[in-house]
Protein backbone atom coordinates (compact mmCIF):
# COMPACT_ATOMS: atom_id res chain seq x y z
CA UNK A 1 0.00 0.00 0.00
CA UNK A 2 1.35 3.13 -1.10
CA UNK A 3 0.09 5.03 2.04
CA UNK A 4 -0.34 4.68 6.14
CA UNK A 5 -2.78 6.02 8.35
CA UNK A 6 -1.59 6.45 12.09
CA UNK A 7 -2.88 7.98 15.00
CA UNK A 8 -1.55 8.99 18.06
CA UNK A 9 -4.56 9.57 20.58
CA UNK A 10 -2.87 11.21 23.44
CA UNK A 11 -2.81 14.16 20.89
CA UNK A 12 -5.23 13.69 19.04
CA UNK A 13 -3.56 13.66 15.87
CA UNK A 14 -4.20 11.53 12.54
CA UNK A 15 -0.76 10.92 10.58
CA UNK A 16 -1.14 9.93 7.13
CA UNK A 17 2.24 8.53 5.31
CA UNK A 18 2.69 8.56 1.71
CA UNK A 19 5.45 6.46 0.39
CA UNK A 20 7.17 5.13 -2.91
CA UNK A 21 5.11 6.35 -6.11
CA UNK A 22 1.75 8.64 -5.89
CA UNK A 23 -0.32 8.59 -8.59
CA UNK A 24 -3.72 10.11 -9.11
CA UNK A 25 -6.02 7.04 -7.99
CA UNK A 26 -3.50 6.76 -5.11
CA UNK A 27 -3.61 10.37 -3.90
CA UNK A 28 -7.65 10.43 -4.35
CA UNK A 29 -7.96 6.94 -2.69
CA UNK A 30 -5.91 8.27 0.32
CA UNK A 31 -7.81 11.36 0.49
CA UNK A 32 -11.05 9.24 0.79
CA UNK A 33 -9.59 6.72 3.16
CA UNK A 34 -8.40 10.20 5.51
CA UNK A 35 -11.92 12.07 4.98
CA UNK A 36 -14.08 8.48 5.88
CA UNK A 37 -11.66 7.88 9.65
CA UNK A 38 -11.70 11.36 10.12
CA UNK A 39 -15.81 11.31 9.78
CA UNK A 40 -16.28 8.70 12.51
CA UNK A 41 -13.28 9.95 14.82
CA UNK A 42 -13.51 13.45 15.10
CA UNK A 43 -12.21 15.50 16.22
CA UNK A 44 -8.56 15.45 15.69
CA UNK A 45 -5.80 17.46 13.56
CA UNK A 46 -4.15 15.69 10.66
CA UNK A 47 -0.22 15.90 9.07
CA UNK A 48 0.39 14.29 5.68
CA UNK A 49 3.61 13.52 5.36
CA UNK A 50 5.24 12.45 1.68
CA UNK A 51 8.91 12.35 2.78
CA UNK A 52 9.09 8.78 1.78
CA UNK A 53 7.57 9.75 -1.56
CA UNK A 54 10.26 8.85 -4.08
CA UNK A 55 7.79 9.67 -6.88
CA UNK A 56 5.10 12.28 -7.01
CA UNK A 57 2.88 11.51 -10.44
CA UNK A 58 0.30 13.73 -9.47
CA UNK A 59 -1.60 15.78 -12.09
CA UNK A 60 -3.02 19.73 -11.45
CA UNK A 61 -6.49 17.94 -12.53
CA UNK A 62 -6.26 15.51 -10.07
CA UNK A 63 -5.09 18.58 -7.12
CA UNK A 64 -7.71 20.87 -8.10
CA UNK A 65 -10.53 17.87 -7.80
CA UNK A 66 -9.46 17.49 -4.24
CA UNK A 67 -10.05 21.05 -3.84
CA UNK A 68 -13.58 20.52 -5.02
CA UNK A 69 -14.20 18.07 -2.62
CA UNK A 70 -15.21 18.15 0.89
CA UNK A 71 -12.34 18.50 3.39
CA UNK A 72 -11.13 15.76 4.77
CA UNK A 73 -10.86 17.46 8.27
CA UNK A 74 -13.31 19.97 9.82
CA UNK A 75 -12.20 23.35 8.73
CA UNK A 76 -11.12 24.54 12.34
CA UNK A 77 -8.73 21.73 12.63
CA UNK A 78 -5.16 22.06 12.03
CA UNK A 79 -3.85 20.09 9.08
CA UNK A 80 0.09 20.00 8.16
CA UNK A 81 1.32 18.87 4.84
CA UNK A 82 5.05 17.74 4.96
CA UNK A 83 6.98 18.11 1.61
CA UNK A 84 10.61 18.22 1.66
CA UNK A 85 10.65 17.37 -2.01
CA UNK A 86 10.82 21.23 -3.73
CA UNK A 87 8.07 19.98 -6.50
CA UNK A 88 5.48 18.12 -4.39
CA UNK A 89 6.01 21.37 -1.93
CA UNK A 90 4.42 23.37 -4.68
CA UNK A 91 1.62 21.02 -5.89
CA UNK A 92 0.88 21.09 -2.02
CA UNK A 93 1.48 24.73 -2.19
CA UNK A 94 -0.96 24.90 -5.22
CA UNK A 95 -3.45 22.53 -3.39
CA UNK A 96 -3.05 24.89 -0.08
CA UNK A 97 -4.10 28.26 -2.69
CA UNK A 98 -7.20 26.86 -4.47
CA UNK A 99 -8.60 25.42 -1.44
CA UNK A 100 -8.12 28.18 1.16
CA UNK A 101 -11.65 29.16 1.89
CA UNK A 102 -12.52 25.42 2.60
CA UNK A 103 -9.21 24.64 4.48
CA UNK A 104 -7.87 27.98 6.35
CA UNK A 105 -5.78 26.13 8.40
CA UNK A 106 -3.45 24.09 6.33
CA UNK A 107 0.26 24.93 6.48
CA UNK A 108 2.69 23.74 4.14
CA UNK A 109 6.38 22.72 5.76
CA UNK A 110 9.54 20.68 5.14
CA UNK A 111 9.79 18.46 7.83
CA UNK A 112 8.62 16.56 10.56
CA UNK A 113 9.93 18.85 13.14
CA UNK A 114 8.33 22.23 11.59
CA UNK A 115 4.91 20.00 11.77
CA UNK A 116 5.38 19.10 15.24
CA UNK A 117 6.20 22.48 16.34
CA UNK A 118 3.17 24.25 14.76
CA UNK A 119 1.15 21.49 16.95
CA UNK A 120 3.37 22.11 19.46
CA UNK A 121 3.98 18.51 20.40
CA UNK A 122 7.36 17.42 21.16
CA UNK A 123 6.82 13.42 21.24
CA UNK A 124 3.97 12.07 19.34
CA UNK A 125 2.92 8.36 19.52
CA UNK A 126 1.79 7.08 16.48
CA UNK A 127 0.17 3.84 16.15
CA UNK A 128 -1.11 2.26 12.60
CA UNK A 129 -5.56 2.62 12.11
CA UNK A 130 -6.41 -0.79 11.58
Amino acid sequence: MAFVLEFDARNDILRVRLEGRVTDAILLDCYGTTAKYVASHPPCRGIADVSGVTEFSVSSTAIKQLTKASPAFPAASMRIFVAPQPHVFGMAHMFQMLGEETRPNLHIVRTMDEAYSLLEVESPEFHPVS
